[in-house]
């Protein structure tokens, strides 16, 4: 029986070589070599590779998070669903709000629009908003 699994393995090359990825000071020293030292083979060309990609992709996220943090989109989507948003709304919950944006109840004015209309209609001028000829200049 020993023979046929021997028949049905395939060598594929994925075996693990190199560090474990949670062993970071060995990754970084790999890493280090990608820059420093020239491969002697393609196996180590390969762990140099794989380690330096470790801390691209953290140095990628957390340039892009960073990023992000100093410089948030303008969208209301970004507001309303950022980090911080929780955090306001917490200081809000105990803090009372700014007043509202837009109006919650009629603005009641003391102007007579029917009246200003007709007269403007009929005049082509305010009669009480006083005279707009040139010598007043």
């Amino acid at each position: 029986r020993a023979p046929a699994v021997r028949i049905a393995r395939r060598n594929l090359g994925d075996s693990v070589t190199g560090p474990a990825i949670t062993d970071i000071p060995a990754n970084a020293q790999l890493a280090m070599n990608f820059f420093t030292k020239s491969p002697m083979s393609y196996g180590e060309f390969k762990q140099q590779c794989i380690s330096l990609r470790f801390f691209a992709f953290l140095g990628v996220s957390g340039a892009c998070a960073m990023s992000l943090f100093i410089n948030p989109p303008k969208s209301s989507y970004w507001i309303r669903y950022s980090p911080l948003y929780g955090l306001s709304y917490v200081k809000n919950c105990f803090v009372g709000s700014a007043p509202p944006i837009f109006l919650t109840e009629k603005v009641e004015h003391e102007v007579n629009v029917p009246a200003i209309a007709a007269e403007l209609i009929s005049t082509r001028r305010l009669l009480s908003a006083g005279s707009d000829s040139e010598e007043e200049h």
